[in-house]
């Protein structure tokens, strides 16, 4: 048998000298370790369906809302630019244009987001998604959402549909839809 070091029988000692004074209080350590564990694997294994859920809704969105603000703006660069998400809304004019009529629910989906960024254990309540409620009402007429995920994801299509920037004819018929007040802009509410 090999012989053990001395530098290492030292460290040995240390090590045991170590463990014993810890010696009263390691059952107690060891409990106070297994209730963090248990928390741990009850946050990891969580469903996290919804979070996956809104975060690609807000990606797609996001898609969208750059090709929008790179065709209005004229701007080839827009990464390089690394505006946040909530500041390329605020690009979003607040006329009469179709982008406008879906802006506020734009941004209630971004709160949802930055709400589910910041908890293990999210929910999307339905008053936190007013604006997005209002806009499929009139664009998803007489369709009732069990979840207000669901409304989520059917509303990421209109915002989408909305952003792309449509011939001018198309435009001018649906601004003058706006602007007779058959179709209300969705107002944003914090």
């Amino acid at each position: 048998m090999a012989a053990i070091p001395e530098s290492m029988i030292h460290n040995l000692e240390a090590q045991q000298a170590i463990l014993d004074a810890f010696a009263p209080i390691v059952d107690e350590l060891t409990k106070e370790a297994q209730v963090e564990i248990a928390r741990f694997d009850a946050a990891f294994s969580a469903d996290h369906n919804t979070i996956g859920r809104v975060l690609k809704a807000h990606l797609v969105i996001e898609q969208y809302l750059n090709e929008h603000i790179k065709a209005k703006y004229r701007i080839e660069n827009l990464e390089e630019l690394r505006l946040s998400f909530a500041q390329k809304t605020l690009l979003l004019k607040d006329d009469l244009s179709p982008a406008a009529w879906v802006k506020g629910a734009i941004q209630n989906v971004n709160t949802v987001r930055n709400k589910f960024s910041h908890t293990l254990t999210p929910r999307i309540e339905w008053g936190a998604i007013n604006n997005v409620i209002d806009v499929l009402k009139i664009a998803r007429k007489g369709i009732v959402y069990k979840d207000p995920i669901d409304a989520i994801e059917a509303f990421a299509s209109v915002a989408c549909a909305f952003l792309i920037e449509a011939p001018s004819s198309k435009r001018t018929h649906l601004e003058q839809l706006l602007k007779a007040g058959k179709i209300k802009v969705a107002t944003v509410v914090f």
